[in-house]
């Protein structure tokens, strides 16, 4: 996978929704590109909701291409790893609109010399979802689309509770607040609940801010923790032979007055610039910026909840638009610097304040992935970063 593709399927994961989401595409998302980019796939709040696993697919002609939790995200066709004895569910979505099924079998897809033993309805719309919930049984073997199991097939790994090891990482802000973050333990990502990401649904907007790492093995895991405005901490967490819980507290950036402030308007698929004079009606501008100097930049949604269109593909809801700041062309989530709400109201304004990072070199609207512009940022020593 391209970190293009990568960077497309992370983007979608918190917005196409997600509006971006998973990733109008983190699809493929994460590595779904091109058409899969805009399909609306609903991420869970955690990496583990319960005691068993939720685990999300794409399915497409040429594979199953995982979503979540950590360990299958833009996998194709990965090992599904089951707990025993505790309710797991599948949720996949049709990427491409051909005829697809998934199916768990006790024997080979390819062979037909196994039973299958759980099985989702038919969907043939590309973009429409369905789910299954069962419990793991010892015979289960492999998972298949009924229609095209040479390619879209593969194993089933059933694991004892024994072996499970669970962390779970409360957020809060310097009072104690749930505070809605992103969560980096070794190379698995979370959001520490469902109220970090753009449109939480109000039966679960009020849980505590938690995010849950499911089947870790024992050792030492780097740990990073980070939500735009606070301060990112980072720490080394151990697990030895038990669950883990630990609190991690936020405090606040004072980024201090802005040395200059950018204007701009989000229209369909573009920014554009309005103030200072240097990107005034320039399409995407490039923004420069010095390394450690205080920067703000105001911008105004022009085109409300832009809804994207294509034929045959259904779509949920964006949740608006958003301004962000990422790294090196990518946007996975802990390379975001700076991302500010979602809105959805035409003529709204937003502002956002940051000290400027070398890292820095892109902006764009989550939900639009073409709205998108270059950022240089002069270093101490004369050179700039940015591409």
């Amino acid at each position: 996978m391209t970190n293009e593709q990568r960077s497309r399927v992370d983007v979608s994961r918190r917005g196409v929704l997600k509006g971006t989401a998973t990733i109008a595409g983190a699809a493929a998302t994460a590595g779904r590109a091109g058409a899969y980019r805009d399909l609306d796939v609903t991420l869970p709040a955690t990496q583990n909701d319960g005691e068993g696993r939720t685990f999300q697919l794409l399915g497409i002609v040429g594979g199953w291409m995982g979503i979540a939790p950590h360990d299958v995200d833009a996998v194709s066709n990965p090992t599904l790893r089951l707990i025993e004895g505790e309710q797991h569910e599948i949720i996949w979505t049709n990427g491409d609109g051909a005829t697809h099924n998934f199916n768990i079998t006790s024997g080979s897809a390819v062979g037909d010399n196994g039973e299958v033993l759980e099985a989702t309805e038919t969907l043939t719309e590309q973009g429409a979802t369905t789910s299954l919930e069962f419990t793991p049984q010892e015979e289960m073997e492999e998972y298949f689309c009924q229609p095209h199991p040479a390619q879209m097939r593969g194993p089933v790994e059933l694991i004892s509770p024994d072996e499970v090891r669970e962390l779970v990482v409360h957020v809060e802000d310097e009072n104690g607040e749930p505070l809605g973050a992103e969560v980096l333990v070794g190379d698995r990502h979370s959001f520490s609940n469902i109220a970090a990401r753009p449109t939480p649904p109000e039966e679960t907007s009020d849980e505590q801010a938690m995010a849950r790492f499911d089947l870790l093995e024992d050792g030492e895991y780097d740990i990073e923790i980070w939500t735009y405005g606070h301060e990112r901490i980072t720490d080394t967490v151990t697990i030895d032979g038990s669950d883990r819980e630990l609190v991690a507290t936020l405090s606040p950036i004072e980024p201090g007055e802005p040395t200059e402030t950018y204007s701009m308007r989000l229209e369909e698929g573009q920014w554009v610039g309005q103030s200072p004079d240097s990107i005034a009606d320039e399409t995407n501008p490039t923004l420069e910026l010095e390394a450690g100097e205080t920067y703000a930049v105001e911008w105004e949604n022009a085109i409300g909840r832009h809804q994207p269109e294509g034929e045959n593909r259904h779509y949920e809801p964006l949740p608006g638009h958003n301004f962000a700041i990422a790294s090196n062309g990518e946007t996975n989530q802990w390379d975001t610097y700076v991302r500010s709400d979602f809105t959805a109201d035409e003529g709204a304004t937003q502002s956002v304040e940051f000290v400027a990072k070398e890292e820095m070199a892109i902006y764009l609207d989550q939900s639009q992935l073409d709205a998108l512009g270059e950022i240089t940022v002069s270093g101490g020593d004369g050179e700039t970063t940015g591409d």
